[in-house]
């Protein structure tokens, strides 16, 4: 039992009161401290999150004793916990290198009086994160409820797990895009050009899990939403890579078919046919364009956020079947003008 599958937003005292309650003790995911780090514990600090990070992630509880490891009682924190809050953040920025990237820290309230704080640290993609303050230079990692100093070959892993990482994802968006321009797509769609976009978390191919996508969807209030312009009523399905939500175009109102499918590792791609007249050759209109896309991108990273399935993600951008699809601009004395074809089936913009 850790907290690890609570949502860092919903972590409450009775959560805590839980871990006391069934004695849950410290683990590779799970840290006690009685109470917060003093100035000259600032490297302790940073040992204990950078350790996290490097692992698997975790959670930093100020404010808990424990003894050999088991939670005992709490031990509120009074005072301005907001300052304290600062401070250490300030800590993490200024004392490690990198930095780690989606930190979270909040105060958890107490009903008796005081707060604890709740450090919430996420399984680094950018590791080894080392300790610099004053001078240090050093590297952790964790081990079940051990803090220990990795060896070389450790440390090689740990530099070279990144790179793997992101070229399983990009090989991943290289195969859907591959699929997408043969036509083996979730619902039919036509002949011309495709606006195709991705968000992808890191986690879905570092974790190695499949999640219960339908449960975790019905205990939510967020859908992907299909990249159509028109708004369009939209249809549910399941499916064996997870969750679709699709348009069926409806007659002479200007919509096309368009998908968002959510996969069980939590990756969604949304799709949607460009503007066309005969099926075979399409065109993409600069604004309408822009803004379809920066209104998706924004609703598919906040369902990242929603299920708390972990950062950082990739986003991805791309056009398929766009051999025969054309830009069409308004020049600066009215009127529209278009650019020559593409000439070619895909176009992958660089990734963000």
């Amino acid at each position: 039992m850790s907290l690890q599958g609570v949502p860092f937003s919903k972590v409450s005292e009775a959560d805590i009161q839980r871990l006391l309650e069934f004695s849950v003790g410290e683990s590779v995911y799970l840290d006690y401290k009685r109470q917060s780090y003093e100035k000259s514990e600032r490297k302790e600090f940073l040992k204990d999150i950078s350790a996290m990070a490097n692992t698997l992630g975790g959670d930093l509880l100020i404010g808990i004793a424990e003894k050999d490891g088991v939670p005992t009682s709490i031990s509120p924190l009074f005072g301005d916990c907001d300052e304290e809050m600062r401070r250490l953040e300030q800590i993490a920025i200024t004392g490690l290198d990198p930095r780690i990237r989606n930190l979270q820290i909040k105060p958890i309230p107490l009903t008796a009086g005081g707060n604890l704080i709740m450090v919430r640290v996420p399984r680094s993609y950018l590791a080894p994160h080392r300790v610099i303050l004053e001078n240090s230079a050093r590297f952790y990692a964790r081990a079940g409820t051990t803090t220990y100093e990795p060896n070389v070959d450790q440390l090689r892993q740990m530099f070279t797990s990144t790179t793997i990482v992101a070229e399983k994802i990009k090989a991943f968006h290289a195969d859907r895009l591959v699929r997408i321009t043969a036509g083996e797509t979730p619902i039919a769609m036509n002949n011309a050009g495709k606006l195709v976009i991705h968000v992808v978390p890191v986690p879905a191919f570092t974790e190695g899990s499949m999640m219960d996508l339908i449960a975790k969807l019905s205990f939510g209030t967020e859908i992907p939403i299909p990249p159509d312009e028109v708004g369009t009523p939209k249809r549910e399905a399941v499916n064996l890579e997870g969750y679709l939500n699709y348009v069926i175009p409806q007659a002479h109102d200007g919509s096309r078919m368009a998908y968002a499918q959510f996969f069980r590792n939590g990756v969604i791609e949304g799709a949607a046919d460009l503007r066309t007249g005969d099926g075979q050759s399409s065109r993409f209109v600069g604004v309408p364009f822009v803004q379809l896309v920066v209104n998706r991108v924004k609703q598919y990273l906040n369902i990242v956020d929603h299920y708390d399935m972990g950062l950082p993600a990739y986003v991805f951008l791309s056009l398929c079947n766009v051999s025969n699809t054309v830009y069409r601009y308004a020049p600066s004395g009215g009127g529209f003008q278009e650019t020559e074809p593409l000439g070619r089936e895909i176009v992958a913009l660089p990734e963000m």
